[in-house]
């Protein structure tokens, strides 16, 4: 299969066109269905029940100190002074409590994740992919806030709700430029540091791939890298190189003087 190319992230918006009239000034929507598989209900299973080796997974609204969230590795690493939950208590967090899970450095879940970041990492430095997980309506995500990231966010499953604010760090929020649900295969682009707020209409996965900006990096003198000069690890297709049997030619069993015998001639 071809690689997957930023045009075909983008389109129908030209990638010049995107560069000079979105990046880093306006938000952008894309709807169309082209990356809704990208991760599905069933890819979260698999995932989730890795548990508890899977690295970094949060929960939202778990608790009412600092930015609320209960944090796998911080838990591990003492920095954060909550209990460790196993498999059964974080089921029953996403299940019973409402709680949206957050699934970070989830490049490499799938191969189409990690050739979607291999192609944006041409234009932008390295990044990485969040997957936000929420089971129902009234899941909490964050208040509104502006990422220091170009953020490209893409929609698997079920609706999501978007809040965009006119204003950027390190102005306040206060107007509302524009409201909308997404729906699976929808893109939405939000320049670094322009506030946003998300709200679960339904179950819902999203998947946010981020990135910083190149150093330097302008319209003027645009830097373009290759994917051979990529500091990213390359994704290694594990499966052995099966030979299939060739098929036998039929060969008929029996034929007339097989089966024309003395006994069936009697009869």
């Amino acid at each position: 299969m071809d690689r997957i190319t930023l045009e075909q992230i983008l389109e129908p918006v030209g990638v010049a066109s995107f560069f000079k009239n979105y990046w880093g000034k306006k938000h952008l929507i894309i709807r169309r269905n082209k990356f809704k598989n990208l991760f599905t209900w069933n890819d979260l299973n698999k995932c989730l029940n890795t548990y508890p080796y899977l690295k970094g997974l949060q929960i939202i609204d778990y608790t009412k100190e600092g930015d609320g969230r209960w944090c796998l590795d911080k838990v591990r690493n003492n920095k954060m002074d909550q209990l460790f939950l196993n498999k059964q208590q974080i089921y029953d967090q996403f299940k019973k409590h409402n709680r949206t899970l957050v699934i970070p450095f989830a490049e490499y879940e799938t191969k189409q994740l990690t050739d979607i970041c291999f192609e944006f990492e041409r234009y932008f430095d390295y990044g990485q992919a969040n997957i936000y997980v929420s089971p129902g309506n009234k899941s909490k995500s964050f208040p509104a806030h502006g990422d220091s990231t170009e953020n490209f966010l893409f929609h698997t499953e079920g609706k999501t709700k978007w809040t965009i604010y006119k204003e950027f760090i390190p102005s306040k929020q206060k107007t509302i430029l524009e409201e909308f649900v997404l729906t699976p295969g929808d893109l939405l682009y939000i320049p670094s540091y322009q506030y946003h707020k998300v709200e679960a209409v339904e179950p819902r996965i999203l998947i946010s791939i981020h990135f910083k900006n190149k150093k330097e990096q302008s319209i003027d003198k645009f830097k373009i890298s290759s994917i051979e000069n990529s500091s990213r690890d390359k994704w290694h297709d594990w499966s052995p190189q099966l030979t299939k049997p060739k098929p036998k030619p039929k060969q008929r069993l029996m034929n007339k003087r097989n089966w024309s015998k003395p006994y069936f001639n009697k009869l």
